[in-house]
């Protein structure tokens, strides 16, 4: 079970929810042993491994195994999807390390630290093809596929606004929270739709899904830029204020300059212009001053309960007995209230 599972509270109707997201876990762990991520040439293979078979959150693949199970799928079906998803997911993350020349990654070297950027573009590649290869496996893998090549191409849009975001001097918070739906909250929507279409859910219980992803994506991701700062290294598994580091123009950052008096605001885009070789750590805690000044990570956490409310709202929505939805609405719960 992932350590974050851990820092749940669970009570007595907290219990079966518990066992059911241990077995999925599990069940979904013994799916990945049965698969060969070994082969020639090792230079190739061996990140792949490396990658893959770390024990991230594996959130996605829980998320298409909840949906397919709430309404009713087959658990050996839909793992196929899972596994397209958790390797679809770890791909994008070998490259946006590259980009971002991210050292560290779950708390262990990023691949292309540990051999070089050539190898880690040809290892992610490789993975992507293998998700295709793993959705279309089950039943409806065609309509599976097609799911994964448009959630593919909406994360390099989104990956593209967010390199565009380093070198454009004005970003409306408007702007950034379509970059994260685009980046971050799509492949969790898309997790949600493979699970239910798999199971053959109707069309609009569906699209209330995925609606539900969306929202829960972008609270998530709002949650991930708070954590970058206001967590420690060895809880988040990255280094901390890593975002100020880089000069990402997350949402604290463009809250802050929302919130800012004039020598605050000038102050903020001056330290976001400073490279590498000023005082890392300092640069850090001056900026960390002002967002608690300006109170933005109390202003971040109102939003993303705001798209909590959504999401829920949307799940609601599905044509369902509620005590089919309980799982998945705990489960959103539970990464409401992460701590990594």
């Amino acid at each position: 079970m992932c350590d974050w599972v851990k820092n749940f509270t669970f009570v007595p109707s907290n219990l079966h929810f518990m066992e059911k997201i241990k077995q999925l876990q599990q069940d979904f762990a013994d799916f990945m042993a049965q698969r060969d991520f070994n082969g020639q040439p090792t230079e190739l293979y061996e990140p792949i491994a490396y990658t893959i078979l770390q024990s991230g959150k594996r959130l996605r693949p829980m998320l298409c195994l909840l949906a397919n199970e709430m309404f009713g799928g087959d658990e050996q079906q839909a793992l196929w999807p899972a596994l397209a998803l958790e390797t679809f997911h770890n791909f994008t993350l070998i490259h946006d390390d590259i980009m971002d020349k991210a050292p560290m990654r779950r708390g262990m070297p990023t691949v292309y630290q540990k051999w070089n950027s050539d190898i880690a573009i040809l290892s992610g590649d490789a993975m992507l093809a293998m998700a295709f290869q793993f959705a279309l496996k089950p039943q409806k893998g065609a309509e599976l596929a097609q799911q994964l090549g448009r959630v593919a191409i909406e994360i390099c849009e989104g990956q593209q606004m967010d390199l565009n975001f380093e070198t454009l001097k004005k970003v409306s918070i408007e702007d950034y929270l379509e970059m994260i739906r685009l980046k971050t909250a799509v492949l969790l929507a898309t997790a949600l739709q493979m699970g239910a279409t798999v199971a053959g859910a109707k069309e609009t219980d569906i699209q209330h899904l995925y609606n539900f992803g969306i929202n829960i994506g972008i609270s998530f991701q709002l949650q991930d830029d708070i954590l970058d700062l206001y967590s420690d290294v060895a809880t988040f598994g990255k280094r901390h204020g890593g975002d100020i580091a880089d000069n990402k123009k997350t949402y604290l950052y463009l809250k802050a300059l929302e919130l800012a008096s004039e020598n605050d605001r000038k102050r903020l885009e001056h330290l976001f212009t400073l490279r590498m070789d000023h005082d890392e750590e300092e640069k850090i805690e001056e900026v960390q001053a002002i967002y608690d000044r300006l109170k933005v990570k109390e202003a971040s956490e109102q939003v993303m309960l705001d798209y909590d409310r959504k999401a829920l709202a949307e799940l609601d929505a599905i044509d369902l007995p509620e005590e089919r939805k309980i799982h998945l609405k705990t489960y959103a719960e539970l990464l409401s209230g992460r701590k990594k």
